[in-house]
């Protein structure tokens, strides 16, 4: 019978990815603790876990994992966890009793789906924090197996957060009924594909486009992404086409809006990885776009992000300002770094 792990061996086979002991341990052990939950109880004597922690470095492709045991068990639900967030408390505000509507959100789900996946945990509000251990309390109290991934130990989720003393039963739930799987991988396999693609498209046709989409496309599952907020000085940034720490954005949207270094220090805080679409030639209309865009590269380039552009001109013809040209030479030197085609390591 064709399992998890053939289906990884033959993405192995097709060099769509390069075999990794570390993920294929993963899958295995996995497929255990699943098939013990799923089966008639009795038959096991062995500790029978609600559910499995996966937690790791970016890049060591826990959403692929994911992904791939999504397709696998073809019986379950694969949400973002701040779409399910979201749906939980759109649910909450809509009921007079929170309690009850948590439980009844689940009590649907159960209807539907034996196991779920969470991509993405993390824990970065009071609000999350105070009531996820209820969640997960009626995701056991439903009989439904619970696969997440997050970038955090439990013990390091929602660190030195307010009121964090409320939020650790829920760690305790974590590491008592789930199987926690650390994977340690020391190649960071988004960084590998980067060094391995063209990561600078341009001119702007429908046949770049296609490449700079398609590129993203092997870094995230488009059918997952999700709006992100990022709290800068007294305002809140929202971006939607994001995971957690990536995201794809018009430029539009990133350098022609009232935007300072400070909100890019703290976009290059969160995202790790970032596809600007639409760059533009720089000309005197475009002068305060320009100096925005020099301030956003050398965020990113500080705090060593990634960055995928899709741009109207080559990066040595991109900017006609005569004001900038100095100022510019710098950005176009970290963009040849950042974007150029490097050797496998």
């Amino acid at each position: 019978m064709f399992n998890v792990i053939d289906q990884y061996n033959s993405f192995v086979e097709n060099n769509f990815i390069k075999k990794n002991k570390d993920q294929i341990e993963f899958l295995k052990q996995a497929d255990n603790v699943w098939s013990s939950f799923s089966k008639t109880k009795l038959f096991f004597k062995d500790k029978i876990f609600e559910g499995i922690y996966l937690y790791g470095q970016v890049g060591t492709g826990k959403t692929f994992l994911l992904n791939l045991f999504y397709q696998n068990t073809k019986i379950g639900k694969k949400i973002h966890f701040n779409n399910l967030m979201n749906e939980i408390h759109e649910q909450v505000k809509k009921s007079e009793n929170k309690e009850l509507a948590i439980e009844n959100y689940v009590k649907n789900l159960s209807r539907d789906y034996k196991i779920i996946f969470i991509d993405e945990l993390h824990i970065f509000n009071i609000v999350d924090a105070l009531i996820i251990k209820k969640i997960f309390n009626y995701f056991s109290k439903y009989k439904i197996f619970v696969l997440l991934s997050s970038n955090f130990h439990p013990d390091n989720l929602y660190k030195d957060g307010l009121q964090r003393n409320d939020f650790l039963p829920f760690i305790d739930l974590v590491k008592k009924n789930f199987f926690l799987y650390d994977i340690s991988i020391k190649t960071d396999f988004r960084r590998q594909t980067l060094n391995q693609s063209k990561t600078y498209f341009t001119p702007i046709t429908t046949e770049t486009s296609n490449e700079f989409e398609k590129l993203f496309n092997r870094f995230v599952d488009p059918s997952h992404l999700t709006t992100v907020k990022i709290k800068s000085k007294s305002r809140e940034l929202e971006f939607d086409k994001c995971t957690s720490n990536l995201m794809m954005i018009d430029f539009e949207n990133l350098c022609e809006v009232n935007f300072g270094n400070e909100d890019y220090k703290n976009i290059a805080d969160k995202f790790k990885l970032v596809f600007l679409k639409n760059v533009p030639e720089f000309d005197n209309q475009k002068k305060d776009a320009c100096r925005r865009f020099i301030g956003l590269i050398d965020m990113l380039y500080e705090n060593n992000c990634s960055i995928v552009i899709l741009a109207s001109k080559p990066i040595n013809s991109l900017n006609n300002i005569n004001s900038l040209a100095e100022e510019f030479k710098r950005t176009a030197s970290r963009l040849y770094e950042m974007t150029i085609v490097k050797p496998d390591s």
